[in-house]
């Protein structure tokens, strides 16, 4: 049982319960956020791992310019001071999020990236953590898929991740998605590998293809 978890029992059973409620909001925001320098990230090992080894591999690299990221969120705002030597881009259906985006934001679903923009226009897209949180069926899964291909160069990079559980994995979206077999895989060399597992609950996968 982790300290958190004891903290939280020895505060539910000894404590008046608006100082109960007090500290468990405390609590609540040490678990959920982390704060590096002045702003605040999702305190989780997949957006670690993609804030601390994913995201500098390719702010390094000079062929990687034009960058996409899709999806916004609070946590997501900080990634504007990380590309802010390159070309980035948001994507995000929801209007009330575009104060998370980029300076270059669509407001739209991914399924609609090439009414924006030319096709073979990005080097690296991030797409991670949408697949089961709102993009859930085959048939538009598919077709987001088809947008990142279309929108990629050739030689680009697509970095896909989802939370391998039951209950937000719709369909098992790397066997049966057929417009991911049109990449090939992209060995991510921090890694060791084209593919990797968060090691928590959640079971995070990245998986790195590259557009041939």
């Amino acid at each position: 049982m982790s300290v958190l978890t004891l903290t939280k029992s020895f505060v539910r059973d000894l404590l008046p319960p608006p100082l109960v409620r007090l500290i468990q909001s405390l609590l609540f925001i040490i678990d959920t956020y982390r704060l590096r320098g002045f702003d605040l990230h999702l305190n989780c090992p997949d957006r670690r791992l993609l804030e601390n080894t994913i995201i500098p591999y390719f702010i390094e690299r000079d062929e990687f310019q034009t960058i996409l990221f899709v999806g916004c969120d609070w946590y997501t705002k900080p990634y504007k001071k990380y590309f802010s030597s390159k070309e980035y881009w948001t994507i995000e259906i929801d209007k009330n999020k575009r104060k998370y985006g980029a300076k270059n934001h669509i407001i739209n679903s991914i399924e609609k990236l090439s009414n924006y923009v030319n096709g073979n226009y990005f080097d690296i897209i991030f797409f991670t953590g949408v697949f089961g949180h709102g993009l859930n069926s085959k048939e538009a899964t598919e077709e987001a898929v088809n947008q990142c291909f279309q929108c990629l160069r050739k030689g680009g990079v697509l970095v896909f991740g989802w939370n391998d559980i039951p209950e937000l994995t719709p369909f098992s979206v790397i066997q049966e998605c057929q417009n991911l077999k049109k990449f090939e895989s992209y060995f991510f060399a921090p890694l060791s590998s084209s593919q990797y597992v968060v090691a928590d609950e959640l079971r995070h996968t990245f998986v790195f293809y590259i557009k041939p």
